[in-house]
């Protein structure tokens, strides 16, 4: 366990709210768990020994009231053990994800690929909190009942607590560190982040590939993916597998060691016989799960080190919103892209941008709505902005529930208005099993519009918004968004709108980019 991964998992700890008492709760209930099986064994041995030499019954029935209780202990204290350890685990998810995902928002560019999002917020945040359950309690519930049962032993057995000394070193040290060093220099991890990369391109883009001809090359790139992942897999078992034999072989001598001690050098109590041989029957159960904790620690450490890297990042600067209801853009130079934009939109104007394909219009609109940072010149826009990317998600619900992610006050009087001003045929209650997968470009396009209208947004951000949509179905919701009063939440707003498509005052040329503010009220 090198220093960077104990800091990166410091930090993480902290990001997920996870507290120092609350590790020590978790790990103290797991080992009175242990402590209560390992006191029913020593028990147990206790009243072989003493029943051998047939005492009356009332001697031993403390002891065996003692067994039924600590069997019953045992499972109880299992149950609230993990109870709480899980309860601990999913809070610290559910936090770490939501610091996840405001940092995907906050921190990383739009260009971040959904596989890689994907990896960050589901399996990296999974691994960290299962590395938190199958590593880091175990680890502290080996440690702890290591030290008891040596304590113990050497209560016994000075002899006898070296043996157990000796193998619980081979155990708690020499078969982690073996599944460490072999499960550093397998490739599962990685294997299985490119595969979800991969797959992801398929799931999502598969009608772009397959329009370019180039389906089948996705497809094989994918499977070969899944198999490199599958014997990636494989080969991270082999390491468990010698450590498991390793420490069956440990745990094995140290009885063996223990027996003998017990024959040739116990001198004490002859009732404590039994006890002192059974002993490494129950100590070693808490180091049985040490090198699944390894290997769930060696998963999780390039977790731990993407997420505190993407958690640690700067914050992109921030647009400043101001009390104003113009947006002014001065000089201002997108992240990529080499087009100078200056252009002031008064309250409730229309500006048409177009331009040719790559000159940075998406990126103007994503720099005005805040996701990017300007290379230069300044923006002012007001508090309310709504910015309707052209690959805005679709979520796997009703068309209510889509519209309400915008506005989540709207009367349903309101989105049936808009659903039917832009000629959304789909009823409400509809629901989209598939995502965007369950309807047409052509209606996910006017779906995106109407969640955008729906909005109360002081400046829509619109990008292609009628992209996909049959000619003269476009041409009317161009001129109702550039010209006529809007329907949904504000039938008047400053609407900033990327097209391709040519809009009456609008310049013609694509030739080069261009920024037309249209007057309100439009005169076409």
């Amino acid at each position: 366990m090198t220093s960077s991964f104990v800091s990166d998992l410091r930090f993480i700890l902290r990001a997920a709210g996870v507290r120092r008492r609350e590790l020590i709760a978790a790990i103290a209930l797991s080992t009175v768990t242990l402590t209560a099986a390992l006191a029913l064994t020593l028990t147990s041995g206790w009243l072989i020994t003493r029943a051998w030499q047939m005492p009356p019954v009332l001697v031993l029935s403390v002891a065996v009231t003692s067994v039924r209780a600590l069997g019953i202990s045992r499972a109880l204290f299992r149950y609230v053990d993990r109870l709480y350890a899980h309860h601990m685990a999913l809070r610290a998810l559910t936090r770490l994800r939501s610091a996840i995902f405001t940092a995907l928002v906050e921190r990383e560019s739009p260009s971040f690929s959904r596989g890689r999002a994907h990896v960050r917020l589901v399996r990296d945040a999974d691994a960290i909190t299962d590395f938190l359950v199958r590593g880091l309690l175990p680890s502290g519930t080996a440690a702890a009942m290591s030290v008891l049962a040596v304590i113990t032993t050497a209560l016994l057995s000075l002899h006898a607590a070296a043996i157990m000394l000796a193998a619980f070193l081979v155990t708690g040290i020499a078969v982690p560190g073996l599944v460490a060093r072999a499960a550093t220099r397998n490739r599962a991890a990685r294997e299985r982040a490119r595969f979800i990369e991969r797959l992801d391109l398929v799931l999502e883009h598969r009608v772009e590939f397959t329009a370019l001809g180039r389906a089948e090359e996705l497809l094989d790139h994918a499977a070969a993916a899944s198999e490199s992942d599958s014997s990636a897999r494989v080969a991270a078992d082999a390491p468990l597998a010698r450590a498991t034999s390793l420490f069956t072989l440990a745990t094995g001598l140290a009885a063996w060691g223990v027996l003998v001690c017990a024959v040739h050098f116990y001198a004490g109590n002859p009732m404590w016989l039994g006890a002192l041989v059974l002993m490494p029957l129950a100590a070693f159960e808490a180091h049985g799960q040490l090198a699944a904790a390894t290997l769930a620690g060696v998963e999780a450490a390039p977790s731990l080190r993407c997420v505190s890297t993407l958690l640690t990042t700067p914050r992109h600067t921030k647009i400043p919103r101001e009390r104003t209801a113009a947006v002014t853009v001065s000089g201002l130079r997108t992240e990529f892209g080499q087009a100078t934009w200056d252009f002031h939109a008064p309250e409730n104007s229309r500006v048409i941008v177009r331009g040719p394909s790559g000159v940075g219009k998406t990126q103007l609109l994503e720099t005005i709505a805040g996701l990017r940072t300007p290379r230069a010149g300044t923006v002012t826009v007001p508090n309310s902005c709504h910015y309707c990317a052209e690959d805005a998600w679709i979520f796997a619900t009703s068309v209510r529930e889509n519209l309400r992610v915008a506005a989540p006050a709207a009367s349903e009087k309101l989105m049936r208005r808009v659903l039917a001003a832009l000629d959304f045929e789909l009823d409400l209650d509809l629901v989209l099993a598939d995502g965007p997968g369950s309807l047409s470009a052509g209606q996910r396009r006017r779906l995106l519009l109407a969640r955008a209208l729906c909005s109360d947004a002081q400046v829509l951000l619109l990008d292609e918004p009628t992209e996909h949509i049959a000619d003269a179905d476009a041409t009317s919701l161009l001129r109702i968004l550039a010209c006529g009063p809007l329907p949904g939440a504000r039938a008047e707003r400053t609407v900033i709108l990327v097209t391709h498509s040519p809009v009456p005052g609008a310049s013609a040329a694509l030739a080069t980019p261009s920024v037309t503010v249209l007057p309100r009220p439009c005169a076409h």
